[in-house]
């Protein structure tokens, strides 16, 4: 029996198709290849060894690269057949039956095949740039990436078009293991830890040199050596900086930042007795698997790209815990690993010490990169992917259906926001059971009203705020068939002690898989602990700061999916071009600061007379809420504001509330601390297609790269802003594109589907497990 060492982390290499075959389907194929081919950088390499496998294939192909003075590049003078290949210019006009492409920055527009493709395509992190995943949506026919970490990030943002994993070479190492120079730093008997990189964030290497310090002592026959190169986003010097007091105390820290050549760097790997790499997140880990290549152990943490090869037999994994990313490609969505500390320093040493078991990892290593990991083996992949049948691409679906637990039709953000979603395409249609709220003193708004004959058949109301209605809930979740659980929580429904009463229920009934969606983790932590969670298969967030609150509590599947926005209409009514109005809306609390906007308004027009304010702020039964609206009518009033501006504090249908938001030149959300996780008012207003000004507020950071941002909320810099935007169209326009945009992308139809995706991706591994046991 084949060792489990050695099998293929690559669903590609599943059933192996015969190359003779294979190449048949390329015979009399033209194939373009463009990308960074000249120099040291990784994606050249890459670039490089794949053009000369594919060569080696018999396959026809031209390449290209936009490089100046390619032709006299050494690395390329080595590699003849890829070399002569290269065509000097971009053969504009011409058509190839394939276009390959891998270039960072990624560009689409101006692809020449008939079938085109990004291949090689690394990405670090889970959430895929959305302008990226529609660029590619747009014109490509497959990406082609280099591990399953990357593939999962683009399937989780969005990407509807197929994707294979191709995986890296490594092989390209061997021709050059006998020839390297001499180490610039020759080894001195020490055990030396090794570390190789950017020294971006991503890195870790302040995880790196904390575990350290805190690990070995003084007179340790240890040292740390890290090469780097100067560039505007290494923090090394920082961190050294930070740890400047713990490091006194620990061996020697030695660093390099003078250019190496492949050759010279090799040396200085053969020094090793360790490479060490507590990334935050990684494409495939190049260099690690070069590491492995020449038998050094490696330690690196236990996610992403690199855990396609770097397993607990072949390396040393470190623990992590998700946390939202602040590397300077992401989004406010994404996340990335976060090393532990202590677990990466207990590895490092376990790795020096236990030699014996060190060498077996390294050997097992070196099998599973021979094994799998040759550039013909990639080329193969390649051709195999693009070669694959568009059927055998997507996969089949099964039909699933939604016991969905939610406010439903009621006056309330969280009924509006499963009304928008789960009328979708997507998800219309899938519903097997309904458990709404109870309406107490809450009558349906006269829209829901209407709707109610669409699932009345499916509807039941069993839970409210009391004891008595959590266990009818509880009775008749017992009865509950659909596939899928699904509950949209909030913590102002279910408390904590409440979900951990419905806990064991849940756990008992018959769904294939339970999911669940929580609006406010921070509130929910407010008022009890997020252990309960752990009973949900994966929990969906809208933000990355609340996905790392859960991965810190142990869960192990927080997936961020950003808040939908309803499409805009068409027929939408225009502002006054008489007047400039200023709208407001959401429920009123007074973390909303809409007394501030007041305030900042009637200073404001001081200045600028022509400007109104519309406040459309529904008012909520409790304390706060009521003291607000008493506060704003009184500050309306003591400004004699009435004749410029509206209030209105009732709940608004939303087909009249999008004709209200139409009608106002600015809608502005000047909110200040709080426990939300995104705000629904903020998308509500998206709609409407009017420029936004938003506070420096956590909830809104999504909103901020598409809104006029306010630098403080105080009275003077609100007037300031609404004065400034009012007289300069220019400036008031300036975010419009930007604010479509992303419209667009976080439209209700694209956030179902993302949804939906990973809901069956989940089924589907619970089915194949089930079929494999």
């Amino acid at each position: 029996m084949r060792s489990e060492l050695l099998v293929s982390p690559y669903t590609l290499d599943e059933n192996k198709n015969d190359l003779k075959s294979l190449l048949g389907k390329f015979a009399g194929k033209r194939i373009f290849f463009d990308g960074v081919f000249k120099g040291d950088y990784s994606l050249a390499i890459v670039n490089r060894c794949l053009a000369q496998a594919l060569i080696a294939t018999g396959v026809e192909i031209v390449c290209h690269t936009p490089e100046s003075h390619w032709q006299t590049d050494a690395r390329l003078d080595a590699m003849p057949e890829v070399k002569r290949r290269i065509v000097a210019q971009y053969p504009a006009g011409e058509m190839f039956d394939v276009h390959l492409r891998n270039t960072w920055p990624p560009a689409t527009h101006d692809m020449l095949g008939k079938f085109n493709a990004y291949v090689n395509f690394a990405w670090e992190e889970l959430e895929v740039p959305q302008y990226l995943v529609s660029r590619f949506n747009r014109d490509l026919d497959l990406v082609m990436v280099t591990s399953n970490f990357v593939k999962q990030a683009f399937v989780q943002s969005g990407l509807t078009i197929p994707v294979e994993v191709v995986g890296n070479g490594t092989d390209h190492i061997k021709p050059h293991a006998g020839l390297a120079a001499d180490s610039s730093l020759p080894s001195n008997g020490k055990a030396r830890i090794l570390h190789v990189s950017s020294c971006f964030p991503r890195k870790g290497v302040d995880a790196l040199v904390e575990a350290y310090a805190r690990t070995f002592e003084k007179d340790e026959a240890v040292e740390l050596v890290i090469k780097t190169f100067p560039n505007p986003d290494n923090i090394l010097s920082s961190v050294m900086a930070r740890f400047e007091e713990q490091l006194k105390s620990a061996p020697p820290v030695i660093l390099i930042e003078d250019y190496c050549n492949p050759e010279q760097l090799l040396g200085l790997y053969r020094t090793a007795s360790l490479v060490v790499a507590p990334s935050r997140g990684e494409g495939f880990g190049l260099p690690l698997a070069e590491a492995m290549r020449l038998g050094i152990p490696v330690v690196t943490t236990g996610f992403s790209g690199q855990i396609d090869f770097c397993t607990p037999e072949t390396a040393w994994l470190v623990d992590y815990h998700m946390a939202p990313s602040v590397a300077h490609v992401s989004g406010s969505l994404s996340l990335w690993a976060e090393p532990s500390v202590a677990h990466l320093g207990t590895q490092m040493r376990a790795a020096l010490t236990n030699e014996e078991e060190a060498r077996m990892r390294s050997k097992n290593a070196q099998k599973f990169l021979d094994e799998h990991t040759g550039w013909n083996s990639v080329a193969g992949r390649v051709l195999a992917a693009i070669a694959k049948p568009v059927k055998q691409m997507v996969a089949s679906k099964r039909p699933w259906t939604i016991d969905l637990v939610s406010s439903w039709q009621q006056q309330c953000g969280l009924a509006t926001y499963s009304e928008h979603l789960y009328s979708t395409p997507a998800l219309a249609g899938r519903f097997s059971h309904i458990y709404a709220r109870r309406i107490v003193d809450d009558a349906l708004p006269e829209s829901a009203a209407g709707h109610a004959g669409e699932t009345a058949d499916i509807l039941t109301r069993p839970w409210g705020y009391d004891l008595s209605s959590l266990t009818r809930f509880i009775a008749e979740m017992e009865n509950a068939r659909g596939d899928v659980l699904w509950i949209q929580h909030h913590p102002g429904h279910f408390s904590t002690p409440d979900m951990e009463l419905l806990l064991k229920t849940l756990q008992q009934t018959s769904h294939k898989l339970r999911v669940i969606t929580m609006h406010s983790v921070k509130e929910t932590l407010r008022g009890g602990n997020l252990e309960w969670t752990k009973a949900f298969d994966v929990v969906f967030v809208h933000s990355a700061e609340d996905a790392g609150l859960l991965a810190k509590a142990g869960h192990t599947n927080p997936v961020v999916v950003p808040h939908g926005v309803r499409e805009a209409q068409d027929n939408a009514l225009r502002p006054d071009p008489s007047t400039f109005t200023i709208g407001s809306f959401g429920f009123l609390m007074p973390h909303k600061n809409v007394d501030v906007l007041v305030q900042g308004f009637a200073k404001a027009r001081l200045f600028e007379p022509r400007l109104r304010l519309k406040l459309l702020n529904c008012m909520v039964p409790n304390d706060e809420s009521r003291a607000s609206r008493v506060l704003i009518e009184n500050l309306l009033s003591h400004f004699d504001l009435h004749d410029v501006a509206t209030a209105r504090f009732d709940f608004i249908d939303e087909t009249e509330l999008g004709s209200e938001l139409s009608r106002c030149d600015l809608l502005a959300f000047l909110y200040g601390a709080s426990t939300e996780t995104a705000t629904g008012a903020a998308r509500v207003a998206m709609t409407a297609d009017r420029p936004l000004l938003c506070s420096r507020s956590q909830v809104l950071r999504d909103m901020w790269p598409i809104s006029h941002v306010v630098r403080s909320v105080d009275v003077d810099c609100v007037a300031e802003a609404l004065v400034s935007l009012a007289q300069n169209t220019d400036l008031l326009g300036l975010r419009d594109v930007d604010r479509r945009q992303a419209a667009q992308w976080n439209s209700y139809p694209r956030v179902a589907a993302r949804h939906v995706v990973i809901i069956e991706q989940m089924l589907g591994r619970k089915y194949d497990n089930r079929r494999a046991a």
